[in-house]
């Protein structure tokens, strides 16, 4: 059994849900808990997409952090994606992130989100 890396103690993982990222795309949000910097933002698919590629768009203040692409070919249950914004990004605390799926077809696939922070 592989043992954990040590994770430091000022970090954290926010989550957000979706019920839809493909036809009918529906926005996610999560609040920032603490002043922060925007290490990373993942994504799981719940299902698959039928048949264009998708775009999650990572914002926050009306300002676009990030943005991943969501692949129709090959989509399935439990891909993961993910983006490291490509530049610092902080948050002051009380900021809501929208992660904003767009493009993608498919009847209700669900999507969760990760994204990790740390403190400023």
């Amino acid at each position: 059994m592989p043992l954990p890396g040590n994770r430091p103690l000022n970090t954290a993982d926010l989550t957000a849900y979706t019920p839809s990222c493909g036809a009918s795309p529906v926005a996610a949000y999560v609040r920032a808990p603490f002043r922060c910097r925007v290490l990373k933002v993942t994504g799981i698919l719940g299902g698959a997409l039928t048949t264009t590629d998708g775009t999650i768009t990572v914002s926050a203040n009306a300002v676009t952090l990030a943005t991943f692409a969501v692949p129709q070919a090959g989509s399935a249950a439990g891909q993961l994606f993910s983006v490291v914004p490509p530049s610092p990004t902080y948050l002051n605390e009380d900021d809501v992130i929208v992660l904003t799926p767009s493009g993608a077809a498919g009847a209700a696939i669900p999507m969760h989100f990760s994204i990790s922070v740390r403190t400023a």
